[in-house]
């Protein structure tokens, strides 16, 4: 469904994705880790056609979307529903027309059908009867199951989830994760999620891939994560300060410390 071929994209000179390659199958759950500006969000803007890669290619159902103009990039990001790490739902619109606004911005259905699918998505996320509420009186875990209402309306065959649990007490992100499951086995979508929090990824990816320095250092099943010797993968899923993933300028700041310690003695 998605394969990124030796993706480069560098801003400035700073060089972001560094030959990033990977396959992600039709129907799969798959799950991007790394630290903070490590490349998660920017591979996402690359998959929907949002940035270019500087060189490379990206597959989306087939098509090499580096070779698409706009009008061919948007029919390619209808293939895509995205859920916002904020969920981004708009305070002055009810639940019910934030859910309706994709269909209603792309003037796909007459408003009956619109308001049949509404129904039809609220139902599957547990939101029946709460479509005339405003988004400033739900809790922060009902706001992502509107705005994953939303990422569905129209029926995608992916889903991007940017930080989904973020932000959520461990129940909460519980649900969400079983959500996240649901909606794959149930409407056989495509699932690729951006996240730091270790045991949704456990509980939601087939595949995983660890990102550092804009290159997929280790990858495999939540199992081979869970079991895996590898000290990149141990510190990253303990969450320990120290370990491999200590970057060039944590160490210069150590070092440099660490002297002037030595001075001070």
């Amino acid at each position: 469904m998605i394969e990124f071929i030796d993706v480069h994209k560098s801003f400035n000179s700073h060089e972001v994705l560094k030959g990033l390659s990977f396959k992600i199958n039709r129907g799969e759950s798959f799950a991007i880790l790394g630290r903070s500006g490590c490349g998660k969000s920017v591979t996402l803007k690359l998959m929907t056609g949002l940035l270019k890669p500087d060189r490379g290619q990206i597959i989306i159902d087939g098509i090499d979307i580096t070779k698409l103009e706009n009008s061919g990039l948007a029919k390619i990001r209808k293939k895509f529903g995205f859920l916002f790490q904020s969920g981004a739902l708009l305070n002055s619109l009810n639940i019910e027309n934030n859910i309706a606004l994709p269909l209603r911005e792309h003037k796909e259905l007459p408003e009956a059908a619109i308001m049949e699918r509404v129904k039809e998505v609220l139902n599957i996320l547990g939101l029946k009867h709460l479509e005339h509420v405003m988004p400033a009186e739900l809790s922060g875990g009902m706001k992502k199951r509107v705005s994953l209402a939303r990422a569905i309306i129209r029926r995608p065959e992916i889903i991007l989830y940017d930080e989904p649990t973020t932000g959520l007490d461990p129940i909460m992100a519980n649900v969400i994760n079983h959500l996240i499951v649901d909606l794959r086995e149930r409407l056989k979508i495509t699932s690729v999620v951006v996240t730091h929090d270790m045991k949704s990824t456990f509980m939601v990816a087939d595949r995983i891939i660890l990102l550092y320095r804009g290159q997929i250092i280790r990858s495999g099943t939540p199992d081979e994560f869970k079991d895996s010797p590898d000290p990149f993968i141990k510190q990253f899923v303990l969450g320990e300060p120290k370990g491999p993933f200590q970057d060039e300028d944590e160490l210069k700041l150590q070092e440099k410390l660490t002297g002037k310690k030595e001075e001070n003695n």
